[in-house]
């Protein structure tokens, strides 16, 4: 059980690992959108569930942008100024259509945002559910290496008991 347990830690570490070093690498390795000093940046994508997200990720953070989001018919449905490197926000949509992301940079340097926007479904639960199946495996690897420990300590003190009786019967 101690080696099962602890097999099922490192695959669960290691999918994490693997996984989150993929996300780098598609953030690193996509277009590079660059927001100029006192201007903004719009991106835009089609949404048609009922709830729609957005993921900004900034590697050089500075300063406070703000972030909004437009409906199909120009009405503000979001707005936040950001104050972590990363946000992941969801937000109601309320017809179907092509919604609208806009950066301000209000600072005197240039930003390099990553954006993802688009259906909830799309941008939050794909991640969610990664995240949780590896914390799931991760926290059960250790239970099981916790029970294989356990079983290990009261096995070598049952044994200890024995050869102090001279019981070697059990013993192999």
């Amino acid at each position: 059980m101690l080696i099962a347990g602890g097999s099922m830690l490192v695959i669960g570490f290691s999918m994490i690992i693997y996984y989150g070093v993929q996300l780098v690498n598609r953030i690193q390795q996509d277009e590079k959108l660059k927001v100029d000093p006192g201007s903004s940046l719009q991106v835009k994508q089609n949404i048609t569930s009922s709830q729609g997200a957005y993921v900004v990720i900034f590697p050089d953070f500075e300063g406070k942008p703000t972030v909004s989001i437009k409906d199909p018919s120009g009405h503000l449905v979001n707005e936040r100024t950001i104050e972590p490197p990363i946000v992941l926000q969801p937000f109601e949509v309320v017809q179907p259509g092509v919604y609208t992301l806009i950066i301000s940079n209000p600072t005197d340097r240039v930003l390099e945002p990553f954006i993802v926007l688009g259906d909830q479904e799309n941008v939050l639960v794909s991640a969610t559910e990664s995240v949780l199946a590896f914390t799931l495996l991760i926290a059960i690897g250790a239970a099981v290496a916790v029970a294989g420990a356990v079983i290990t300590v009261l096995d070598k003190r049952r044994i200890t008991k024995m050869k102090q009786f001279g019981d070697t019967t059990d013993l192999v």
